[in-house]
């Protein structure tokens, strides 16, 4: 018994189908590789911008304050929630800490450093407050005395 092709008959022979379908795999498996390495900097970048948010909001809180006072800030603790909004210590949305400590303020020179007058050194240490063992920065504010 023969049978008939058509001379005009399309379509794909199953080796180029299951070609097709291996190089979509190895597509897709990686872009999946790259997933891990995607939401690691997401939350890294995540955790950046909430810590700038909270030193700007420290900041201008600082710079507010009548310069005569602002040594009184020394060990003050302010707490923030996850946006890096501002919340009251005893709040159940404190998620991170910022701890000031105030110096006399020092300008750097070659090797040692001599004290700049009329101005103070603000350290902002920001934590995660529920995880003590969590990444802690420690940023340096310069108060200038604006005459208030």
């Amino acid at each position: 018994m023969k049978t008939r092709h058509s001379k005009n008959s399309s379509g794909f022979s199953l080796i180029e189908i299951v070609i097709a379908i291996g190089l979509a795999a190895f597509a897709i498996v990686g872009l999946i590789g790259l997933m891990p390495q995607g939401l690691t900097t997401l939350k890294q970048s995540r955790s950046d911008s909430l810590r700038a948010e909270i030193l700007k909001s420290v900041a201008n809180t600082a710079k507010q304050t009548d310069f005569s006072l602002i040594s009184s800030l020394n060990g003050t603790n302010f707490y923030f929630d996850g946006d890096g909004v501002l919340v009251a210590s005893g709040s159940a949305d404190a998620l991170y800490e910022a701890v000031l400590s105030t110096n006399p303020a020092n300008v750097p020179t070659s090797g040692s450093a001599y004290p700049l007058p009329g101005a103070i050194e603000v350290s902002v240490n920001i934590r995660r407050k529920d995880n003590t063992n969590s990444e802690s920065t420690i940023h340096t504010l310069i108060i200038p005395d604006n005459g208030r």
